[in-house]
């Protein structure tokens, strides 16, 4: 059984930046949402993920662990997507550029 998505990509950010705060920014949620996801996903597993110190996180043994597996399984996924896109021939080119110049 999977834990929920948004579980993991809270804890993903928070454990790249070892700070819930920067993940909340990152994922456009608050810090009380990413703390909220964290615990769901400790509660989950059964274990703790995180060491909460006075204003600061650091990550178990466990959670490191988890952190590598994780990152591992969202590049891969991030893998088969690009290449399934590319074969499909709907590789996205983003462009961005002034509004006065697009206007003249």
């Amino acid at each position: 059984m999977l834990p929920p998505l948004s579980s993991l990509r809270a804890f993903e950010a928070a454990a790249r930046h070892l700070s819930f705060t920067k993940a909340a920014e990152e994922l456009f949620v608050t810090q009380s949402a990413v703390s909220r996801q964290i615990r769901l996903l400790e509660e989950f597993l059964d274990l703790q993920l995180f060491e909460r110190k006075h204003r600061a996180v650091v990550l178990t043994a466990e959670g490191e662990r988890y952190r590598r597996d994780v990152t591992g399984a969202f590049s891969q996924v991030d893998i088969a997507t690009r290449r399934l896109r590319r074969k499909q021939g709907r590789e996205v080119l983003n462009i961005q550029t002034y509004t006065t110049f697009t206007m003249r």
